[in-house]
């Protein structure tokens, strides 16, 4: 199934909060609670990179719950699911920059393996103050480049966005590599496995909702599974496949012009009636409730 990804374009389209753009390729915002696609889930096809100076914000990447407070910065990658459910007294900055820039500026942090590989686990990076400084010392610039309409600003500008892109690559290298030499232990079973079962999940959720599947694939007993991801995660496989389910499709639900009709085959099941059934149990409203759902506030 194509994933439900939306452009930088239609990202715009759903922002009322102080924010800066330039064409259809960066925005950047000092207001990063008042983004509110990110208020639902949201999977957007762009790199975002988030510093947290001061305050406290709770929100989850690929259904990954996390609770960052000053000096921290955030990477996340397109096709990441990102959702802000709570913040207080937040002084951060988000920059985020399309697929489509990165690429024609050949900057590609996939390629960057220690660093992509350890931010799919961990996408928080905690970094001393003054060298935070030095990276938001960015965003004044990249503002000021985007705002004047002078005929050299896009040629700075990619310039600025190179620079910031391999600064941040850097530091997160640094600070991952410090985390990662503290760690003496192998990784624990346990681990391994709920890391292998959700990179099966990702790929055959739209088609398998049973926890028997994933254990073959494993070669395991769905017992055994079930019993690891839950001692790893506190969570159940059956609970997270189903949250995944509901992930995607709430992000069809708020981001697609898509039918209900047209979600529930995309996510196959039998009938409309069987997904409304679906995702009323899992969340306690039906599609299109949710779908009709003002975004005024943050969801807990």
């Amino acid at each position: 199934m194509e994933i439900s990804s939306i452009s930088i374009r239609q990202f715009k389209r759903q922002i009322s909060a102080q924010t800066t753009c330039y064409r259809n390729d960066i925005i950047i915002s000092n207001h990063v609670e008042r983004l509110e696609p990110f208020h639902y889930p949201c999977r957007i096809f762009a790199t975002l990179v988030l510093f947290c100076l001061e305050g406290e914000m709770d929100f989850s990447i690929n259904l990954k719950r996390y609770r960052i407070g000053s000096n921290t910065m955030v990477v996340a990658f397109d096709g990441d699911i990102i959702q802000i459910h709570h913040v207080k007294a937040l002084e951060a900055y988000a920059i985020l920059l399309s697929s489509d820039y990165l690429n024609d500026l050949q900057i590609n942090f996939r390629q960057r393996s220690n660093f992509y590989i350890h931010t799919r686990h961990n996408a928080i990076a905690r970094i001393p103050h003054p060298e935070l400084m030095d990276i938001v010392s960015y965003y004044p610039l990249l503002k000021t480049s985007m705002e004047k309409k002078r005929a050299e600003s896009p040629e700075i500008l990619r310039g600025l966005v190179q620079a910031f892109s391999y600064t941040v690559i850097s530091v997160m290298q640094v600070y991952c590599k410090n985390d990662n030499d503290a760690k003496v232990n192998p990784i624990p079973r346990n681990q391994q496995l709920f890391d292998k079962f959700m990179a099966l999940l990702k790929l055959h959720y739209t088609a398998e909702r049973g926890v028997k599947f994933y254990a073959n694939r494993l070669c395991l007993t769905p017992n055994y599974l079930s019993s690891a991801i839950k001692e790893y995660s506190g969570r159940s496989a059956m609970e997270w496949i189903n949250d995944y389910v509901i992930l995607e499709a709430k992000i069809m639900l708020r981001n697609t012009n898509l039918s209900i009709q047209e979600i529930a085959c995309r996510l196959n099941f039998a009938t409309q009636s069987a997904f409304g059934k679906y995702f009323k149990l899992q969340t306690g409203m039906g599609p299109k409730f949710y779908r009709d759902r003002k975004s005024d506030e943050i969801e807990k």
